[in-house]
C-alpha cells in the first residue's frame, strides 16, 4: 500500500480530510489541451442544484362522447447545474492563507474554459461523473475582506453529441481521448447540399 492509503487506514486527520475533499468536492476537469489549460479545478460549493426538463408531445383524440389529450412521445432533456460558492487555492502548494496564487490561476482557467466553449468533465458532490458538460454562464466577484477565496456562481449544461462511424472507430482503437465529438449535424452531408438549405425559389415579374 502507498503512504496515503496507510494514513487513511490509520485514521490520520489530514489524510482523511484530503480523501473526503477529493470525493465530495464538485470538480471541473479538462483533458483536451486544444480547449485550454489541462487540469482539474475543485469548487467549494455553498449551493448546488441539478435540474432537467423533458419535451412531452401530446395529441388530441376526439371520440363520440369525449375529448382527451394523449401523450405519445416523451424526450428527456439534458441536465443542468447551478452552482455557487468559492474558488479556493491549493493548500498543499500555497505557503500562506493570506497569499494564494493558485486562486487566481484557477479563476483565470475557468474563464478560459468558458470563453473557448470547452467541453469538460464534471464530477458532482456525490462523485457522479458527467462527460460533455459546458459552462453556460459564469460570474465571479472580489471580496475586500477575503483574500483566500473568490466567490463564483456558474451554470453547467450537459450537451448531447453525435459520433460518426469514423470517430467511434478512432475511439475504439486509441481510447476516448481521441474521439471526435459533433454536437450538430454537418451541413452538406446528411441534410443534403448546403445550397439547398433554407433556399426559397421565387420569380420576379417586371410590369
Amino acid at each position: 500500500m502507498d503512504g496515503l492509503t496507510l494514513k487513511i487506514i490509520s485514521g490520520d486527520r489530514a489524510a482523511l480530510t484530503l480523501a473526503k475533499t477529493c470525493v465530495t468536492t464538485p470538480t471541473l476537469i479538462n483533458i483536451d489541451i486544444t480547449q485550454g489549460p489541462v487540469g482539474a479545478i475543485p469548487l467549494e460549493c455553498e449551493t448546488s442544484q441539478q435540474s432537467a426538463q423533458a419535451e412531452v408531445s401530446e395529441s388530441l383524440v376526439i371520440s363520440t362522447d369525449a375529448k382527451t389529450y394523449v401523450s405519445d412521445n416523451i424526450a428527456p432533456g439534458s441536465k443542468s447545474w447551478n452552482l455557487s460558492g468559492y474558488i479556493t487555492g491549493n493548500k498543499a502548494t500555497d505557503q500562506t492563507a493570506y497569499f494564494q496564487p493558485t486562486i487566481k490561476i484557477n479563476h483565470d482557467i475557468l474563464w478560459q474554459w468558458f470563453e473557448r466553449g470547452a467541453v469538460l468533465t464534471f464530477k458532482d458532490g456525490t462523485s457522479q461523473i458527467y462527460d460533455n458538460v459546458v459552462i453556460k454562464s459564469l460570474q465571479t466577484a472580489q471580496q475586500k475582506d477575503a483574500a483566500n477565496a473568490v466567490p463564483f456562481s456558474l451554470t453547467l449544461k450537459e450537451i448531447n453529441v453525435m459520433e460518426t462511424g469514423l470517430s467511434a472507430l478512432i475511439g475504439g482503437i486509441s481510447g476516448p481521448l481521441n474521439r471526435v465529438k459533433k454536437s450538430i449535424a454537418k451541413v452538406g452531408s446528411a441534410l443534403g447540399p448546403a445550397a439547398s438549405l433554407g433556399t426559397v425559389v421565387s420569380s420576379l415579374r417586371l410590369f
